[in-house]
């Protein structure tokens, strides 16, 4: 009876434990099986080294059959959930039920016959020699733990060979290891052997094989190979000083438990279970005293060195590169503050290179962001992945818009031939150069200078395209100006010369004609010709004034005169002209002194007037007003009618340009030139049926 207690404790323990291992199996949440199934592991590892111990401290010369099942059912519990642990690393997976069957069930009936005695008979401790007992049946529960060895040494070796991981390989490879050492160590010299000879001669081996295994896993493939990174940053969040205190308190014991009991028995002789227990407890006071003063001394040598690095380490990370440590050892600490003070001076040193390249990158920086160019840089697949702001105006979006978006779309929507043959030209040669010509969101037409190169960098870590745009648009317009310029003087030199060769002999011929005219008797029919002769001698004439005025440099006799009077005293000698066509005219202009040369200025409204009162048919509306831009220092004069428009657009500007059936096209451009000599400008602003507005701005007076 009185081994009853224990054979319930142990019973009560071996239930646990199987459930412990039926819930993790079959637990919804597979995620950390792993973790749950090792830490099974090493309780029942635990027990069994408790179990093993208590037969050498208080059971000596007694009747040991319950611990010897305790010990059998712990190291089956072991090897199968060894069995699921294996399965289920480095990657959880689902069993499936046909095998979970196949390793619980023969390993729960196999406990059931432990417990029930139809494994293990009887087992004696007397006269310094463990006897054991068994019975037919224990071989199956030898051939079964060695089927389950065999089983995990094959899965992981498959998972081993498979793994392209070397982390994960080096984690198998040491699991592997400290499995047959374990396992192979305990089956021998704790289950077969004895099962021989009938007797425990190598008993001390199995317990001390389980802590080299224990300390072979969890030291190296845990620690170094970071094998469970959860429970590991666990164990990282305690100090040193907690770190070696509970490392004294736990393994000291199982030290003495596994190793100095039995070495105690085997060379001391030690015989009774009294001394045994004295001798544990002693050895367990001494190991303990022992070990924490060599910890605190340990403690001590490490601590302080490492609170001094810890200290100059949060100096460097306040900026204070270049700080040395003074540690004379040759030990570890010593190697760590020798790197330590390496790497502050490398720091220092690469700092100040950083803040050299880092002034460069901002310079370079700011001249990317205000450069006149417009610059972006895509990726291989010519997504834009940076912009400056002048790209951005140019496509009239903002940078957020811009990043991540296809040049095509952003540029060259209705170019795609020129994108195609600018993508061509980027894989055959890396570059391209060109010239486009597009019209913007706006509508407004843009002359572009674009220039385009492959460009990789860091050994093609990245490789893409540099993007570089001129707006030339304005460049283009003082082009074609400038062309305009030449052409106008060529031709007003040219023109001024036909014009005085053709002036003499017109002059002649219209003597001529007058004097036969009055001398001679014509006929109605002849009189008309000499008429029609005469008009068109004039007309002629009036070209050639016109054609002379348009190629002379005009001197302008400035005054300071009142706009609104001067459009007036204009209105009064067109006013016969608007009540005959019956067209009304509004005056909204405005009291304003300017410096003009009211002679030509009239020249020009007289011109501007005449042409809207002919663009329209009986009746109508002709509409002038003005607008000041006090931001310019200038006044907009607006000459507005509901006429049939002009044809042409900006060409009615230029020389001998004409829409009507008579006339020398050189109305609008002798006008644009006088106001241009204004420094002023003469603009189409609209022009459609319906609606043309004319628009002249003149300087304002300087006060």
């Amino acid at each position: 009876m009185e081994n009853e207690p224990i054979q319930l404790l142990f019973l009560i323990a071996t239930f646990l434990s199987v459930s412990g291992i039926i819930i993790i199996i079959y637990a919804r949440d597979i995620v950390g099986i792993a973790n749950r199934l090792f830490i099974l592991i090493l309780i029942l590892v635990l027990g069994y080294l408790v179990s093993h111990s208590v037969h050498f401290l208080f059971m000596y010369n007694k009747d040991v059959t319950i611990l010897d099942i305790s010990c059998h059912s712990f190291l089956l519990l072991i090897i199968v959930t060894l069995t699921f642990f294996t399965w289920n690393y480095p990657k959880p997976q689902q069993m499936g039920l046909v095998k979970t069957i196949i390793i619980l069930f023969p390993s729960l009936l196999l406990l059931i016959l432990l417990w029930t005695g139809a494994l293990i008979s009887a087992s004696h401790a007397h006269h310094g020699m463990f006897e054991a007992h068994y019975n037919k049946m224990y071989p199956f529960y030898l051939f079964w733990y060695l089927c389950l060895i065999l089983t995990n040494i094959y899965w992981v070796y498959n998972k081993r060979s498979s793994e392209t991981n070397h982390q994960i390989r080096s984690q198998l490879l040491l699991f592997l290891l400290g499995m047959i050492i374990t396992n192979f160590t305990t089956f021998m010299v704790g289950l077969f052997l004895p099962w021989i000879v009938g007797f425990y001669f190598l008993v001390e081996m199995s317990p001390f094989a389980f802590l080299v295994g224990v300390i072979l896993f969890t030291a190296i493939a845990i620690g170094k190979y970071n094998m469970f990174p959860a429970a590991l940053n666990k164990v990282n969040s305690f100090t040193i000083k907690r770190k070696m205190f509970f490392s004294s308190l736990i393994i000291v014991p199982i030290i003495i438990l596994v190793i100095q009991i039995p070495l105690g028995r085997l060379i001391f002789n030690i015989g009774t279970s009294t001394e045994l227990t004295r001798y544990f407890f002693i050895s367990l006071f001494v190991g303990i005293i022992v070990s924490i003063s060599i910890t605190f001394i340990i403690l001590q040598v490490i601590s302080n060195p490492l609170n001094r690095l810890k200290e100059r380490v949060l100096d460097i990370e306040k900026g204070n590169y270049g700080i040395q440590i003074e540690y004379s050892s040759n030990d570890e600490i010593g190697e760590l503050s020798t790197a330590f003070n390496h790497m502050s001076k490398t720091l220092k040193e690469n700092s100040a290179d950083l803040q050299i390249k880092e002034n460069r990158i901002s310079l370079l920086l700011s001249a990317f962001e205000n450069a006149t160019a417009a610059i972006a840089i895509l990726n291989s697949n010519y997504l834009v992945i940076e912009s400056n702001n002048r790209f951005c105006n140019l496509v009239k979006k903002n940078k957020n818009d811009v990043l991540g978006e296809p040049i095509l779309e952003l540029q060259f929507s209705d170019n795609e031939k020129y994108y195609n043959d600018l993508i061509a030209s980027l894989s055959k040669n890396e570059r391209f150069s060109g010239e486009l010509e597009t019209i913007d969101s706006d509508g407004e037409r843009k002359h572009l200078l674009i220039s385009a190169t492959y460009v990789t960098i860091g050994n093609e870590a990245f490789s893409g395209y540099l993007f570089v745009e001129l707006d030339i648009t304005d460049r283009k317009k003082l082009e074609q100006q400038l062309a305009q310029s030449e052409k106008l003087a060529a031709l007003g030199q040219m023109s001024a010369i036909l014009a005085h060769e053709i002036k003499t002999p017109l002059t002649s011929i219209k003597l001529n004609t007058d004097m036969l005219s009055e001398s001679l008797k014509l006929s109605n029919e002849d009189q008309s010709s000499f008429n029609i002769i005469s008009k068109e001698i004039n007309r002629m004439n009036n070209l050639v004034k016109e054609v002379l005025q348009f190629s002379r440099q005009i001197d302008l006799d400035y005054s300071t005169e009142n706009i609104s009077d001067l459009i007036e005293s204009i209105l009064l000698e067109t006013h016969n002209k608007t009540v005959l066509k019956k067209i009304s005219v509004v005056n909204k202009v405005e009291s304003q002194q300017l410096e003009i040369d009211p002679g030509k200025i009239k020249q020009v409204f007289l011109n501007m007037i005449d042409n809207s009162i002919e663009s329209m048919e009986t009746g109508g509306v002709i509409e002038i007003s003005t607008k000041k831009n006090l931001e310019t220092n200038e006044l907009s004069i607006f000459i507005k009618d509901n006429g049939n428009g002009v044809s042409g657009g900006e060409k009615i500007f230029e020389p001998f340009f004409t829409t009507k059936t008579s006339g020398t096209g050189l109305g609008l451009s002798i006008s644009q030139k006088i106001i241009e000599q204004h420094k002023g400008a003469l603009k189409l602003i609209s022009s459609k049926l319906g609606e043309t507005i004319f628009e002249i701005v003149l300087p304002l007076n300087k006060n």
